[in-house]
């Protein structure tokens, strides 16, 4: 597969002649990562996947009660330095804040720091 044949797949799915799914497995099939072949699809201007989950609307946030989480495996330690994982630092969280954090789009939020420095500043 050279970049001519990469370019007539991508459009593809631009087109909607090929579904994103079947460009990744594709993708895969020669060696590459899914992320890699996603963010292939990305970079060239093709729509992320819709959010199927646009019609629920939460009733009421919270509720009182546990807080129940589920990890797929148990936090093997809580200092977040040491984290080597989403569990550990999912875990860590509980315990300790820190300086900044990522929100839902991807953009670094200060949690304890005044301000997220930048060039600006």
């Amino acid at each position: 597969m050279d970049e001519r044949d990469l370019r007539r797949l991508i459009g593809r799915v631009k087109d909607g002649r090929l579904s994103r799914r079947a460009f990744v497995q594709r993708m895969v099939a020669v060696g590459l990562t899914a992320p890699m072949a996603g963010l292939m699809l990305a970079g060239n201007g093709v729509a992320m996947a819709a959010d199927i989950r646009s019609g629920y609307k939460p009733i009421k946030a919270g509720g009182g009660g546990a807080l129940k989480l589920l990890w797929w495996q148990a936090p093997t330690l809580i200092n977040p330095h040491f984290a080597v994982g989403t569990k550990d630092q999912d875990a860590s969280r509980i315990f300790y804040e820190p300086l900044a954090a990522w929100d839902p789009d991807g953009n670094l939020v200060p949690v304890l720091a005044a301000s997220i420095p930048s060039k600006e500043n």
